[in-house]
């Protein structure tokens, strides 16, 4: 059974060993056209529900095929909640932070809006489609979930008591507020909200309004002022670093 270098394909419909699943048009095309894979060629299938099953194509035609499911490689895996709260930024950041943050395990992904945020219109089905590609090439076995953006305050307070965590400038070089040493001290209730700010950090009346909020806790990064997409990556790492 070949399994390791056989490429693999999100699919959210239900797997098992014997099911016959027909790719969508582009799915098709994909492994067609740009892989040129053959009638017989080995595929993974995966999703979060089912855990990952090896295929093999079957011709039909030209432009369509159908994948026939049939060894289960992996079981589904409980992953921990972990949501990225993000003031969107520039198309290109945005991408690169959503696709590593799906590398790192996040479950969840929450566009806020701030006062100092630089593009509000935020393209959740390229978003989900450059997360789905993301878990495809590293072996997870979900991708993440989307909000529809809100207004910074109003996520907040839909909380609902749950703890978040948000990368303080102001706190920079401070080692007693750093992100570890948070995390080491709470790791019973380890908080599973990070909040990164846009290019530019949050408004003087957004910051007044995090520090008010019991359940909200500034923390330091380091020593450095990081862009937000940089500062996403390090959160995450360190949050996932914390687990182990």
């Amino acid at each position: 059974m070949t399994t390791r270098h056989s490429q693999r394909l999100y699919m959210p419909m239900p797997l098992y060993s014997g099911a016959i699943i027909t790719p969508s048009d582009s799915q098709s095309h994909y492994l067609i056209s740009v892989l040129r894979l053959k009638d017989g060629a080995d595929i993974r299938l995966f999703n979060e529900n089912d855990g990952e099953f090896l295929a093999k194509i079957a011709m039909l035609s030209r432009k369509k095929i159908e994948l026939h499911c049939t060894d289960q490689i992996s079981p589904p895996q409980a992953e921990p909640d972990l949501t990225l709260v993000f003031a969107p930024i520039r198309r290109q950041r945005m991408e690169t932070m959503i696709e590593k943050a799906t590398e790192l395990g996040v479950t969840r992904c929450a566009p806020v809006l701030t006062d100092y945020t630089q593009t509000p219109q935020v393209n959740l089905p390229r978003l989900n489609s450059i997360a789905t590609e993301a878990a495809e090439q590293s072996g997870r076995l979900s991708i993440p979930d989307f909000d529809e953006p809100k207004r910074l305050q109003a996520f907040c307070q839909g909380l609902d008591g749950e703890a978040m965590i948000f990368c303080d400038e102001a706190l920079a070089g401070d080692k007693a507020a750093h992100m570890l040493a948070f995390l080491e001290l709470r790791a019973s209730q380890r908080p599973s909200h990070i909040l990164i700010g846009p290019e530019g950090g949050f408004s003087d009346q957004e910051k007044r309004f995090l520090l008010d909020q019991p359940n909200i806790h500034g923390v330091s990064l380091g020593a450095r002022i990081l862009r937000s997409d940089t500062a996403s990556i390090l959160a995450l790492g360190l949050w996932q670093a914390s687990l182990n």
